[in-house]
């Protein structure tokens, strides 16, 4: 719900990637978070600053230009010819309804059975989706992810793009390179992984909230780490990016950067041996 809420205060214009949008972040948000983005959006709309506003935008800069990132990823992808996406812990994830690149494009959306279903509680209120969304619930303590994605109708045969976004840094370092095999086991020559990582663990007050809500943070790697675990499981690195380099790319105005100096996005492609 908060990542949710943070794409939500970038689509009403509370951030400097000012082209960003997700107009399905709103409906997600309970009554709750809906409230706290309409008091953002009336100062936006009134052009009066506070300091509710200035920290809002530093997690609406955060989260639009970690989206932006990964959505160029997946586009770029899809030209390649990639017809599917698979998105590991998908939660609130709004591409399959906004992403017109989509079109023809099977999706499949893998997370709890009980965040599925908050999710799907909500989707009479969206358009039909543009991809073909395909829900796969998985309760990891008792199925594999390959089991889930093979019942599914998932083809390990064709081509597939991975977004793994905002997860691995609360899995271990054995759970991420367990269900990186599971990955690689499924992607076939072509494939493309993304992968949003942390290089530093998280201090202060954000790991304090992080506890609180159930989901401390877990793991780091350095760049020259996370391509190791890459390459062995079959993948090699076509870029490795952090927040600077997206302000660069999608910024159109003053980030602060600093707010997410832990954070990079990895493509990896599935090349030939």
């Amino acid at each position: 719900m908060m990542v949710a809420y943070m794409r939500a205060v970038a689509d009403v214009g509370a951030s400097h990637v000012r082209d960003f949008r997700d107009p399905t972040a709103r409906v997600f948000l309970n009554a709750k978070w809906l409230r706290r983005l309409e008091k953002i959006e009336q100062q936006v709309r009134s052009g009066r600053e506070s300091v509710t506003l200035a920290a809002a935008r530093v997690s609406a800069d955060m989260m639009a230009l970690r989206t932006a990132t990964i959505d160029a990823a997946v586009q770029a992808a899809v030209t390649r010819g990639t017809a599917q996406l698979v998105i590991l812990g998908a939660g609130l994830d709004g591409r399959a309804w906004r992403m017109s690149e989509l079109a023809g494009v099977r999706v499949f959306e893998v997370d709890h059975p009980a965040t599925q279903a908050v999710k799907r509680a909500h989707l009479d209120r969206l358009p039909p989706a543009i991809a073909e969304v395909t829900f796969v619930p998985v309760d990891f303590e008792r199925e594999s992810l390959d089991t889930a994605l093979a019942r599914a109708g998932h083809d390990a045969a064709r081509p597939t793009c991975w977004i793994w976004e905002g997860v691995v840094m609360y899995l271990t370092h054995d759970a991420m390179k367990s269900t990186l095999a599971n990955v690689a086991s499924r992607s076939a020559e072509g494939s493309t992984l993304i992968v949003n990582y942390h290089t530093e663990m998280r201090r202060g007050f954000a790991a304090l909230l992080l506890r609180l809500l159930g989901e401390p943070a877990k793991s780091k790697w350095s760049a020259e780490e996370m391509a190791a675990d890459l390459r062995a499981a079959g993948f090699q690195v076509a870029d490795d990016c952090g927040v600077e380099d997206w302000a660069r790319r999608y910024a159109t105005g003053p980030v602060n950067t600093r707010a997410g100096r832990i954070m990079r996005i990895v493509v990896a492609e599935r090349r030939p041996r």
